[in-house]
């Protein structure tokens, strides 16, 4: 009875791995299908909008089909961005454009028969609102294959302590997950509420340091990255870890004006060095330029990163710090609410120079838009501390 049961077992499984590999390429059609069919909406709907007294409600409904048949599909997202401004619904239009970016439109662009929509100028607020924080640090994790960091623990309580004492967060803004309470799902939890309780005059910064992984077809991962978390196993790191697509597709659901993500996950290989921060998948980098960017989704966004792709990030005994984020606290803690460009001018060469020295590498964190005004200041007093007792 045995023997005839393994029999049929093998069999099932041999029709499964058959009806897979036939279903496959249907899959593969059918995807395809589909985002043919969300471009032809978006063909018909942009001579819609061409029209005189073009009817915009009307646009962004037949979009809505679209965005569910091929949600990758930038110009779904650039057209609704534009009928949602000419509606007049800047806040619904802020989110179209930071999908459409995500999605890699080039340009957000607008001009219509009937009126000419302006493209996203850089909106700055005359005030900041409120301001929330979520700081990640992992060092510790479930699985004990996954190498330990020293100090990233310490570094998110570290960050979280000059945020309110000297950067003026309120402290009830500011959540800190570490070690074993930056689970995959207390993380998103934690993001989920920013996207509920941020407005668009608010600040929020984000900070994440752990270990990653990088975009890689070889380990079967289809070219993803993924951010580990305390609950990741490293035979499967599809399971329990954060996509960083996923992950950046939720940031740019958060409706603040002014958005700083700060990322000190780094790639590596097995063997750790001492002292330094890698990822424990075989091969990789840091964080790459195309995953830094995708955080990059409205005019006040900046992403900072703790090195080149090629680079490690290194930790130090005598700062019981990581170099990255000890410089990043000691230009947090500078007069005057140091603007982003101020705050990178000032860790960029000392982290260099720090890591050159005594790790005999090289550490170059990098700021993203290289080429923007920086004028974010991190250290600003919000109104509901200038208005507390």
């Amino acid at each position: 009875m045995r023997n005839f049961r393994n029999y049929w077992a093998i069999v099932r499984y041999i029709v499964i791995g058959a009806l897979a590999l036939v279903a496959a390429p249907l899959s593969l059609e059918a995807q395809s299908s589909s985002c043919n069919r969300a471009r032809a909406i978006v063909e018909e709907s942009r001579d819609l909008a061409r029209t005189q007294n073009a009817d915009h409600e009307g646009i962004l409904r037949r979009l809505k089909t679209a965005m569910t048949l091929c949600p990758g599909e930038a110009e779904v997202w650039k057209l609704a961005y534009c009928s949602s401004l000419a509606l007049g619904d800047q806040e619904q239009a802020d989110r179209y454009r930071r999908r459409a970016l995500l999605s890699g439109a080039q340009n957000v662009q607008c001009g219509f028969a009937d009126r000419t929509v302006p493209s996203a100028a850089p909106r700055t607020p005359g005030f900041v609102r409120d301001k929330h924080a979520l700081i990640v640090g992992i060092g510790a994790f479930q699985d004990s294959q996954i190498p330990r960091l020293q100090y990233t623990a310490k570094d998110a309580r570290d960050l979280a302590s000059v945020l309110v004492e000297h950067a003026y967060f309120p402290a009830t803004n500011v959540t800190v997950l570490a070690d074993a309470e930056a689970t995959r799902a207390n993380i998103l939890e934690a993001l989920q509420r920013l996207i509920l309780e941020a407005h668009p005059d608010d600040l929020v910064l984000i900070y994440i340091s752990s270990h990653g992984s990088p975009q890689r077809e070889s380990q079967g991962l289809s070219g993803i990255g993924y951010i580990i978390t305390y609950d990741t196993m490293l035979s499967q790191p599809w399971l329990d870890s954060i996509e960083y697509r996923d992950f950046s597709e939720k940031v740019t659901l958060i409706k603040a004006d002014r958005l700083v993500t700060i990322l000190d996950t780094c790639f590596a290989g097995q063997a750790l060095a001492e002292g330094a921060r890698r990822l424990v998948l075989e091969g990789g980098a840091n964080v790459d330029v195309k995953t830094a960017e995708m955080f990059l989704s409205g005019d006040g966004d900046y992403v900072l990163t703790s090195s080149r792709e090629d680079e490690q990030s290194w930790e130090s005994d005598q700062l019981e710090n990581g170099y990255f984020t000890h410089f990043l606290i000691e230009a947090l803690r500078q007069p005057g609410g140091l603007a982003m460009r101020e705050i990178f001018d000032y860790l960029a060469p000392r982290v260099t120079r720090a890591v050159s020295r005594d790790k005999g590498a090289g550490q170059h964190p990098q700021l993203r838009p290289d080429n923007g005004p920086g004028d974010l200041r991190i250290g600003v007093i919000p109104q509901s501390l200038q208005s507390s007792p």
